[in-house]
């Protein structure tokens, strides 16, 4: 028992200085635990065997956390957690152990008090090493052999960022094997220390980028805390130092030197300090823009071999992409299997390729070209080729020709190359592949000889290859001149021309007689041989069944119109006609056609002679028909009706109707008291009743001539309709005004009846 008094008097002897932060511990609940001395000497010892229940560390786990004197004066230190059990009588971990001896065994265990164990924590960093005793304490009725009981947490050891410490873990006596592990504080990159711990509370960079320059400045510097910036480059294999700076003054850097690996690194000025690094230029698309603006691509020919470096002040990755650029300016074209993704600045060599004036190398970055080198030409062997194709075999055994064009072979009937279509030369194109009139610059798959480099050609002499993409099967490539082509097809559309030209003049001579009449006729123009319509007035009125009527109403509109006639019609004046009314458009243009002497033209249609009909069966006491608030015909009725009925229509009104779409015999008795045109066979007679006046002989003549050219474009605005209806007449289709509610004419509802006319809303 003096003994054991002794080593537990030597193991509790303090050491002082060591340590600075007050250090405290905590249990979870049904433990009891406390802090006995917060540096002592200790030492594992040998393991002992316990005569009866013991409470051992089983589990240990540490974490960096802060310990603050004030808001924004922290440290750090690591807070250490262990894991409590029961450790049954007679159990062990490692060795046979040695019995306590009565005194310590009176020490540790009794039998009506609680579990009692002393838990030491030893910790080691450089340059120094610390250890702590803690009591921790179980109720006996608590203790289960075997069992995790709770937790103990010490709250802490003192650490220095990027530090390194070494804990372990073990009870006095000890009665199972040291927990031992190692954890690492982390650097001023951790969140948690960047606003707590001075030292990482480095200042904010402000950057603005000039013309000439770039001004970097510091911001939200601590009071009385200098630091040091440091511009670097970084690069892969090292860092390329451009200046260093000291102060809180702005720093200023030429815009030349603002790439993606463009760094700052920031230190306060004291000795052995934490380091905070900033790339912010590494997405800035104006810092890419720039860094390709300063790199270079040059090609390289060593005899018969093909190399490139690329020059750039940092390196990034990037794709080598040989390609093949036609004779003429225009795209180059990649050749397949052969992009390579390399990192430059370096040096390549070009295993797979040989050189050619077609060929050339571009370096890809972010998605797209950023530079291009091709060869020279004169400064090898070969002729430029303006087309590059690709011969490949169907099963059959069948020779295959495509087109190589952006990465990807193009059938030859869809290839445009050189903007010309090379669908239509396929033929030649296969002719000169076998006679052996193209270029061979690449040989796959089973169709080369087994010496590398060749290929057997046509004419059975060796060729070497261009381009030869290694375990690929992608077919033989062949390099043709699109030159010859070309000629020939520019002299066969020289001799059309030529050919087309002759035709025309001798065609004009053998009409010379028509030539004249005709070349008169322009001299004379409408107006020479319609003077007898100029200034006349006539008002036109239809009904709009549909879009194809009207567009026949507009060409017979458009003709008189270039007759001089003064031509008023719904189609022209629908601005005009939905601002007042139609009944008061009708009534105005009415008036002033009479006052003038003009005519109103009745143009029959199928709907027309709905419509009339409908009012020609109206009987007093029953409501009159509904008017359509976007057609003049349906409102002119309500006057023209009278007129008629009064035998008071001669002399104002014509009729009319295309006798293609409409019968004279179908218009209703009441209007066959003026005269009815069938236009166009009638259109002759249909001008002079315009006219109103006699006419002489030679007026008669021009204004038959002139009825002839009226009368073809109306026939081709007949047929146009007709096409859309096999037996002979427009389709209806519904009024695209708002409002409307048109059905076709003569369809009956299910009462029988005619359906009725469009009504206003």
């Amino acid at each position: 028992m003096q003994a054991a008094g002794l080593g537990l008097f030597l193991l509790l002897l303090p050491r002082t200085g060591l340590h600075a932060l007050p250090d405290s511990v905590s249990c979870s609940q049904g433990l009891s635990c406390r802090l006995l001395e917060d540096d002592v000497l200790c030492s594992p010892g040998a393991v002992g065997l316990a005569s009866g229940p013991v409470l051992v560390p089983t589990q240990m786990t540490m974490e960096s956390v802060l310990h603050c004197a004030a808001e924004s004066d922290c440290s750090p230190c690591v807070q250490v957690k262990l894991q409590l059990a029961v450790l049954g009588p007679r159990e062990e971990v490692a060795g046979e152990g040695t019995p306590d001896g009565p005194g310590m065994d009176a020490l540790q265990h009794q039998d009506s008090g609680p579990l009692r164990s002393w838990v030491l924590l030893s910790v080691r960093t450089y340059p120094s090493s610390r250890c702590v005793a803690i009591e921790v304490q179980l109720p006996r009725a608590l203790a289960q052999p075997s069992n995790t009981v709770g937790s103990m947490w010490f709250h802490c050891f003192e650490a220095a960022l990027r530090g390194e410490l070494h804990v372990t873990s073990y009870t006095s006596p000890r009665y199972r094997e040291v927990l031992s592990q190692t954890h690492r504080v982390p650097d001023c990159s951790w969140p948690a220390a960047r606003a707590a711990i001075r030292l990482c509370q480095v200042p904010r960079l402000q950057v603005s980028v000039g013309t000439e320059h770039v001004v970097v400045q510091l911001q939200d510097v601590p009071v009385e805390q200098n630091f040091i910036v440091w511009f670097y480059w970084n690069q892969t294999l090292e860092l390329k130092g451009l200046r260093t700076e000291r102060g809180t003054q702005n720093f200023s850097l030429p815009s030349a030197q603002l790439l993606p690996c463009l760094c700052l690194q920031v230190w306060p000025d004291i000795p052995d300090p934490p380091r905070i690094s900033r790339c912010p230029f590494t997405q800035d698309p104006a810092a890419w823009t720039r860094l390709w603006a300063q790199a270079q691509l040059k090609l390289h020919l060593t005899g018969e071999r093909l190399s490139c470096s690329v020059s750039v002040p940092c390196v990034v990755p990037a794709e080598l992409v040989p390609c093949w650029r036609l004779k003429r300016a225009g795209p180059c074209h990649e050749l397949p299997h052969l992009r390579q993704a390399v990192t430059v600045p370096s040096l390549h060599e070009f295993g797979t390729l040989q050189p050619h004036p077609n060929l050339c190398v571009q370096v890809w970055s972010v998605g797209q070209v950023q530079l291009m080198q091709c060869l020279q030409e004169g400064a090898m062997r070969g002729q430029p080729a303006d087309f590059l194709l690709m011969e490949t075999r169907d099963p059959q055994g069948n020779m295959l020709l495509c087109a190589v064009e952006r990465g990807t072979c193009v059938p030859l009937a869809s290839s445009t190359c050189m903007g010309v279509g090379v669908g239509a030369l396929e033929q030649q194109l296969r002719w000169d592949v076998q006679s052996g009139q193209c270029l061979q610059v690449s040989a796959m798959g089973g169709w080369y000889c087994h010496t590398p480099g060749c290929r057997w050609a046509s004419n059975g002499q060796l060729s070497p290859q261009i381009w030869r993409a290694e375990g690929s099967l992608v077919g033989t490539g062949w390099a043709c001149s699109l030159e010859n082509y070309l000629r020939a097809r520019w002299a066969l559309a020289w001799m059309g021309v030529l050919l087309s030209t002759f035709c025309i003049l001798l065609l004009l001579l053998l009409k010379k007689e028509n030539l004249k009449g005709w070349l008169k006729m322009l001299k004379e123009d409408y107006s020479s041989g319609a003077g007898l319509l100029r200034g006349r007035r006539t008002l036109i009125l239809y009904s709009p069944d549909h879009a194809g009527f009207e567009q026949l109403v507009s060409t017979l509109a458009c003709a008189l119109t270039r007759l001089q006639l003064v031509v008023s019609v719904e189609l022209w004046s629908r601005a005009e006609l939905c601002a007042i009314g139609p009944m008061q458009w009708f009534h105005a243009q009415r008036l002033r056609v009479l006052q003038e002497g003009g005519t109103v033209v009745l143009l029959f249609s199928r709907g027309a002679v709905a419509k009339c009909t409908e009012w020609l069966l109206w009987k007093p006491g029953e409501l009159l028909p509904q008017d359509d608030p976007y057609s003049a015909f349906s409102a002119s009725l309500n006057c023209i009706l009278p007129d008629f009925l009064a035998g008071k229509a001669g002399g104002r009104y014509l009729v009319a109707c295309f006798e293609d779409l409409l019968q004279p015999a179908d218009i209703p008795e009441l209007f066959r008291s003026v005269p009815i045109f069938t236009l166009p066979s009638q259109l002759p007679t249909f001008l002079l009743a315009l006219a109103g006046t006699a006419v002489g002989r030679e007026q008669k003549s021009r204004l038959k001539q002139h009825s002839l050219w009226i009368s073809d474009s109306l026939q081709r605005a007949i047929k146009e309709c007709q096409v859309q209806e096999p037996d002979g007449h427009c389709p209806l289709q519904a009024s695209a005004l708002p409002g409307s509610r048109q059905v076709p004419m003569g369809a009956k509802s299910e009462a029988g009846e005619l359906s009725p006319p469009m009504g206003s809303t």
